[in-house]
């Protein structure tokens, strides 16, 4: 009887594990952490900078035998758009900006000769704004990007002439022209988010020269004035349209 007993015990034992076996578990499941979106350069962006340009331009006056190589420093600030795609570690963009310019030339005096009268001009010239439109081609090492920049820069130059023939009283003359030329640099920008983009970027622009015709007391005066050159370093802070989709996980 002890015997039986104890089988019994033993199967009831064994029957509600084996019941306990087949309930569904309570535990609960781990919570699901999704993971980081991959950064990727592509996408259009929009943004400001600022900087600093040192050049220099000449004018030349052959009529009066005049010449004047003058710097062309100042500062500068603007806008650009542009578009980025990225294909593994290669980025392509297309960008167009424009900047106001306070870029001037010093005020530069000398002498030349109408005739047999002595002429003294005072020559200067002002670049008011320059803008482009450029292609660019990067490396990206994660959120660094390591690019060069290059293509048609467009300018306005504004000469301008003062004479005094003699004892005569000094008479100015100022004329404006748009210039096509250039531009050509690098830099490095750098994403602090997967919108927020800073950079900073060196800059050659490279202008072709302008004719242009100034009249001195009934008499015509022609001006040349050529090899208008910019250096420019500058700083950008740009924001990138959308952000990648995070990735979620299917069950």
């Amino acid at each position: 009887m002890r015997k039986i007993l104890l089988s019994t015990v033993a199967l009831a034992a064994l029957a509600g594990q084996a019941f306990a076996a087949d309930l569904p578990s309570r535990k609960e499941a781990p919570v699901y952490i999704a993971p980081a979106p991959v950064f990727t350069w592509t996408g259009f962006y929009a943004g400001v900078q600022l900087g600093g340009a040192f050049g220099n331009t000449n004018l030349n006056l052959p009529a009066v035998g005049y010449s004047a190589n003058l710097t062309n420093n100042g500062v500068f600030g603007g806008g650009m758009i542009g578009y980025n795609y990225q294909i593994n570690n290669f980025v392509l963009g297309l960008q167009g900006e424009f900047n106001g310019s306070g870029n001037g030339s010093s005020t530069k005096t000398g002498y030349g000769y109408i005739g047999k009268s002595i002429v003294s001009v005072t020559a200067k010239e002002n670049q008011p704004w320059f803008a482009s439109i450029d292609g660019r081609l990067g490396y990206a090492v994660d959120k660094a990007l390591f690019y060069a920049i290059g293509g048609v820069a467009f300018t306005q130059a504004e000469p301008s002439i003062t004479y005094a023939l003699g004892a005569a009283t000094a008479t100015a003359y100022k004329n404006s022209k748009s210039l096509t030329g250039y531009d050509v640099g690098g830099g490095v920008e750098y994403a602090f988010t997967n919108n927020w983009t800073g950079r900073v970027e060196y800059r050659y622009y490279g202008f072709s020269g302008n004719n242009g015709y100034y009249g001195v007391y009934g008499s015509g005066v022609a001006y040349k004035s050529g090899n208008l050159t910019d250096n420019t370093v500058r700083v950008g802070l740009a924001y990138k349209f959308g952000a990648p989709a995070p990735v979620v996980a299917k069950y």
